[in-house]
């Protein structure tokens, strides 16, 4: 698969006094088109600076966040505040633990605000159905209720979130964050506040964007959701501790005996570095 991110030697600091905390401490990975990436790590860890920094939502003091999307393959280093807000806003979809739905829009009004937020070149071809006037409407009301038709809000695209359970916003929230199709999808905690079934329902929703070609990196300390991803990435004190890679969509094609032994993988490995 081709790369799509690589990180090198990243370091985020903070200092309390004269003493240094390195939060994120000499990280360097790379990330393919199409994987499904989990990093996981206890509380304080470094996975929400991490994902911070390869949103470019943080700056890092030493190391490179570089995607082959970029002009040139130029890292978050080398542009400037107004370029990265520009790069995120076309090419990473973000999603975190609290679905950030604004309350007064329904759900079809807050899916569709990143399309419109977005503006193309004239005569360049989208895919996501840009184009002019009625032509535009129809094409983007289409590509809206086809999607949440596809993943379970048909009957919702003309609700508030106060009207919707947290799995439903938040399956909302993880389409408005695809609807303009970006390589990259990055996920903080996007079942820390839901239920089981709630989260179950979520996690299809990404595992079915997975094999549909997104690229997902998704934070968690919940197992059960770290097993629907393909490579898993434990981090401790800010520093990468080890991987442990599993056969990609291997979750949905197999019986409970066999997803239970992939937990049982998840768990021996992660038992092993004092999980």
């Amino acid at each position: 698969m081709e790369k799509l991110l690589e990180i090198k030697n990243l370091t985020k600091k903070y200092y309390e006094g004269t003493t240094e905390n390195r939060v994120v401490d000499n990280v360097s990975m790379e990330v393919k088109k199409g994987e499904f990436v989990v990093i996981m790590g206890a509380s304080g860890s470094g996975k929400t600076s991490l994902l911070h920094l390869i949103a470019g939502i943080d700056t890092c003091d030493e190391g490179t966040v570089k995607y082959s999307i970029c002009p040139e393959g130029e890292g978050f280093g080398h542009m400037g505040e107004k370029a990265k807000a520009l790069f995120r806003r076309t090419n990473i979809g973000i999603v975190f633990q609290q679905q950030c739905l604004i309350p007064d829009l329904t759900v079809y009004e807050n899916i569709m605000l990143p399309m419109m937020l977005v503006r193309r070149p004239t005569g360049e071809k989208s895919h996501v159905g840009h184009g002019r006037g009625q032509d535009f409407r129809a094409s983007r009301k289409e590509t809206i209720f086809n999607l949440c038709s596809q993943f379970g809000l048909k009957e919702h695209v003309s609700k508030y979130p106060s009207q919707l359970s947290g799995g439903q916003q938040q399956r909302a929230a993880i389409l408005r964050s695809v609807i303009n199709k970006p390589p990259i999808l990055l996920c903080d905690e996007p079942t820390g506040s839901l239920n089981s079934a709630q989260t179950e329902l979520v996690m299809d929703l990404l595992n079915e964007l997975n094999r549909q070609g997104q690229t997902i990196i998704l934070v968690t300390h919940d197992m059960k959701v770290a097993i629907r991803g393909e490579r898993v990435v434990y981090i401790e004190d800010g520093r990468v501790e080890g991987e442990l890679k599993f056969e990609k969509n291997e979750y949905e094609e197999t019986e409970q005996e066999r997803r239970n032994d992939r937990e049982q993988k998840l768990m021996s490995f992660l038992g092993k570095r004092g999980w």
